[in-house]
């Protein structure tokens, strides 16, 4: 049986003429307005076409018959004392149901696991994936936690996960991050799957587009870095050293964000020049992409204790995809240099 849960949701609405309006998406606009001082890219910071944005705004405007935003030329777009005060209201609000609803959410749930038995969900631990993420969509009982790859490794080798989800680069570069993975891998139980191909590199805004580490460097361009643990933190710090860059050097090296997309938003918002995030992600939102390194993306399970569902299966677009032991795992590493 799937596991159950009951969640409580505080979704806000406006009422008129007793029909229901939902908030979300408008909230959504508008603080994604106020980060970047710019509607274009704040709908494609909520993934909505410039006149769906459009849309959503003008309908509530004309609800409420006053503006949520001020467009003025050269000034980009910015909030009207109406929209700023509706994002106060919303985030006080947040704050005082969510202690409530979280209480509520526990007490129902202990109530509810009381008088079903429900099977244990896969946990998975992994580094940030366009495709796992999109399980989380999928209603599936799963688990799915997003961790550096070196701490998704370390909870895996600890027994709090059935499965880890890391990436490696080819050549060299991969070779040094799988001396630091080897710690946390059995060569004997270890089963890995190729779970995708991807390209890292210097994501950077298309109106100033950076094609190197020095560059960022000579320019003193603001950078945003991933968390300490991840892959691509190993990847940016492995390169440092190659090209005998220290991290004060780097401006915004302790700036750190924990996902690509998160990196990607840091960029379109203009609250940093560059960073250094996966290839879909920068193409997604129409950011400059500079490849640095060719990288692989493997899921690790133990076979003698989890049996991979199919909806993990049917990430990798194969029926029956290659399961490696630890020997194999190697010589496709050596094999890709």
């Amino acid at each position: 049986m799937n596991p159950i849960k009951i969640n409580y949701r505080s979704n806000p609405y406006l009422t008129i003429n007793n029909r229901n309006y939902d908030l979300q998406p408008t909230l959504q606009l508008l603080k994604g307005i106020q980060i970047t001082g710019n509607l274009r890219l704040a709908a494609k910071m909520c993934d909505y076409s410039y006149r769906k944005a459009w849309d959503i705004l003008n309908l509530f405007e004309n609800l409420l018959g006053l503006a949520l935003v001020d467009k003025k030329r050269g000034k980009g777009t910015q909030l009207s004392e109406l929209g700023e005060k509706l994002l106060d209201i919303s985030n006080e609000s947040d704050q005082l149901l969510s202690h409530h609803l979280s209480l509520a959410s526990k007490q129902a749930n202990n109530a509810l696991n009381d008088l079903l038995s429900t099977s244990k969900p896969l946990i998975i631990m992994a580094s940030d994936s366009e495709k796992l993420n999109s399980l989380r969509q999928q209603h599936l009982p799963i688990e799915l936690h997003t961790e550096g790859s070196l701490q998704a490794l370390a909870a895996y080798a600890e027994e709090k996960c059935q499965i880890a989800g890391f990436h490696i680069a080819s050549g060299q570069q991969g070779q040094k991050q799988l001396s630091q993975y080897n710690r946390y891998l059995d060569p004997k139980l270890d089963q890995f799957i190729l779970l995708e191909q991807r390209q890292q590199g210097l994501i950077s805004h298309p109106e100033n587009p950076v094609h190197s580490l020095q560059q960022i460097i000579e320019q003193q361009l603001n950078f945003v870095n991933r968390q300490n643990g991840s892959g691509t933190r190993n990847l940016l710090d492995s390169l440092l050293l190659e090209q005998h860059i220290t991290p004060k050097q780097l401006k915004g090296y302790y700036h750190e964000e924990h996902t690509h997309l998160a990196v990607a938003s840091m960029i379109i918002s203009r609250q940093a020049d560059v960073g250094l995030g996966i290839q879909s992600v920068a193409h997604r939102l129409k950011l400059h992409f500079t490849p640095i390194s060719n990288e692989f993306y493997f899921l690790v399970f133990k076979s003698i204790s989890t049996q991979l569902p199919q909806f993990i299966t049917e990430l990798t677009h194969q029926n029956t995809p290659d399961i490696l032991n630890y020997k194999d795992f190697i010589t496709f590493l050596a094999d890709s240099s």
